[in-house]
């Protein structure tokens, strides 16, 4: 049987419930110091991370560097995910030592669907990372013009 770590990675949803209800650490992490739900969160699918949360992991745990599960999920374009975690408690405007946002990654990958769903939830776009950049300039950066449109209707909105 895997640890709890590499279940997550494997994707295998049968593994991790098993090793959870056996008792494993929900709090584990890798050796990068990556917690669990932010692995399953990156990897999907969403049956492992309903499950890491059903056992109490927490939701805004992050890595050294401050990345956190929802980051991970935004990232990766996992909107189901995404949402998941919202309404476990994810801070929207979790950073991280760098200045990253949620927003931020969601906007560098070009995820309009998830950019406007953290918006809808408070996300604040005038964040910006160590460099001066703001989610709107990530976007553009990666000629995520869709992003960038929704990002611009929002700042004028506010």
């Amino acid at each position: 049987m895997p640890d709890l770590v590499t279940a997550a990675q494997e994707k295998n949803t049968a593994a991790v419930r098993t090793l959870l209800d056996e008792g494993a650490d929900v709090t584990m992490v890798d050796a990068d110091g990556m917690p669990v739900l932010a692995i399953a969160a990156e990897h999907g699918p969403f049956a492992i991370v309903k499950t890491l949360l059903e056992h109490q992991a927490n939701v805004n745990a992050a890595d050294p560097d401050g990345w956190t599960p929802l980051m991970s999920a935004s990232a990766s374009g996992h909107v189901d995910i995404v949402k998941l975690l919202v309404e476990h408690g994810a801070n929207v405007n979790a950073k991280t030592q760098f200045g990253l946002t949620v927003l931020m990654g969601a906007a560098s990958k070009g995820r309009s669907d998830i950019v406007q769903f953290l918006l809808e939830q408070g996300a604040d776009l005038t964040q910006r990372d160590q460099n001066g950049w703001t989610a709107l300039i990530w976007a553009a950066e990666g000629h995520h013009d869709d992003v960038v449109d929704v990002l611009k209707q929002e700042r004028q909105a506010t």
